[in-house]
């Protein structure tokens, strides 16, 4: 039996000798039998039984709104914002207002952070030279003095002689971070290549000795000659570095140091520590700290009267 016979069998549509044939094998065959009544069923569901059934009502409407809406693009955060923002120029004022003040709140601290770190700065680079003189002291037996017949003899000799013996950190630590770093300042020579470079290109010599540290320029004897401070003074306080006065020429001008904007100065010690001074007296004896005892600057009349002198100021002429 083929499937178009049992197709035709389900529909009815076999004459009776057929029929009655098929029935038999469908009969004796158990497999087929079952075949034959699934083929059965599913061709009676698929036979149209005369009943009409009615859609719901609204749902051709229902069906079209659905479409539509699929169809139409979704909308999004963006679509709820106006396309003009309305603003009045007061709003704008008072948001400058804020900002303003902001700066100007902020303006003060940065400027106070700055100038502590500045200060730090200035310590440090003391302490660092510190340093340098108290292993020259311990090497030389006195602290780094260039006598005045030395034809590039300034108060600031000590740095190249530092330099010479290894003893001299950097070069930044010759320039106080309060006063800025100096742009035009050249490296640093020894004394012999100075006092040619005094002689034949005085500018490269002040560009090298232009620095923002006075040095003490020593003491006189008994006899009345001057010279430098003992290694043997190294345990007391006696002032070896500071940021240097104001001047012109060999005068020296009235006030604190310009480092700090006149408001002080840092002043190293022959024991290693490093202080804060508002004003130039230093010690109980010592009225100030860029002048000798006679109010000159030069050197001080005993061991107790220091007299700390610009880098560039010279030492001939005593």
């Amino acid at each position: 039996m083929n499937s178009q016979d049992m197709l035709d069998h389900a529909l009815g549509r076999l004459q009776s000798p057929e029929r009655e044939q098929l029935d038999q094998r469908i009969a004796s065959d158990p497999v087929l039998a079952e075949s034959f009544e699934r083929l059965s069923r599913a061709v009676h569901q698929l036979l149209d039984d005369g009943e009409t059934i009615e859609p719901p009502s609204g749902l051709a409407k229902r069906t079209v709104t659905l479409v539509l809406e699929r169809r139409r693009p979704r909308r999004n955060l963006l679509d709820f914002v106006p396309a003009r923002v309305p603003f009045r120029w007061a709003d704008v004022a008072v948001a400058a207002c804020i900002l303003l003040a902001g700066l100007l709140t902020l303006a003060p601290a940065v400027q106070s952070s700055k100038r502590r770190m500045d200060q730090a700065g200035c310590v440090f680079n003391l302490q660092q030279l510190g340093l340098g003189l108290a292993q020259y002291a311990t090497h030389h037996h006195y602290y780094p003095y260039a006598t005045p017949d030395c034809p590039a003899a300034v108060a600031g000799s000590y740095a190249p002689m530092l330099q010479e013996a290894g003893m001299l950190p950097n070069l930044e630590a010759l320039d106080c971070p309060c006063n800025g770093r100096c742009p035009e300042a050249a490296p640093l020579s020894d004394m012999k290549t100075l006092a040619q470079a005094r002689s034949h290109d005085p500018a490269r010599y002040h560009r090298a000795l232009c620095r923002d540290y006075a040095y003490h320029v020593g003491y006189r004897d008994a006899k009345g000659k001057p010279g430098p401070i003992p290694a043997k003074y190294g345990s007391s306080r006696i002032p070896l570095l500071a940021d240097q006065p104001a001047f012109l020429g060999r005068d020296i001008l009235k006030g604190n140091s310009p480092n700090h904007g006149r408001n002080g100065q840092n002043v190293a010690f022959s024991d290693g520590h490093v202080g804060w001074y508002n004003t130039r007296r230093v010690g109980p004896v010592d009225p100030d700290l860029f002048l000798n005892d006679n109010a000159e600057a030069a050197p001080g009349e005993n061991i107790h009267d220091s007299v700390l002198l610009p880098s560039l100021f010279p030492f001939s002429g005593w």
